[in-house]
């Protein structure tokens, strides 16, 4: 039972630590793919905060439709397992995942999210 337990956190882990390297990826794409356009707002006056918004809104968006597509899922899948799943407990499990998969997405965006703050206009026009 001990070795069930730890091969169960051990996968737990694993997943989250994929999860976040998806995330921060896609992050570092994205960044990366707008770069002209963070570093014109940057030139016309834009506040590091409005930026720093409208990259964090777009990994909001992406987290919020995973996170309810997979409380969706599971909560499906609990259903057809009659409740064997989380033996009655999803209710606490499922938001507890959710905001702890969140919590991740954020922490890895952060950094394509603080590098595209230090986007040069002169940088990003040269590139093309």
């Amino acid at each position: 039972m001990r070795l069930i337990g730890f091969t169960l956190i051990g996968l737990t882990f694993s997943v989250v630590a994929l999860s976040g390297a998806g995330i921060y990826a896609l992050m570092s794409f994205t960044v990366a793919r707008r770069r002209k356009e963070i570093g014109i707002r940057a030139a016309l006056g834009a506040d590091s905060s409005r930026i720093l918004s409208s990259i964090f809104a777009r990994a909001l968006r992406q987290l919020g439709a995973g996170a309810g597509l997979g409380l969706l899922g599971a909560i499906a899948f609990e259903r057809l397992l009659e409740g064997e799943m989380f033996q009655g407990h999803g209710a606490v499990i499922l938001p507890i995942v959710a905001v702890i998969m969140c919590t991740v997405g954020l922490l890895a965006a952060w950094d394509p999210a603080r590098r595209g703050l230090q986007i040069q206009l002169v940088e990003a026009l040269r590139e093309e």
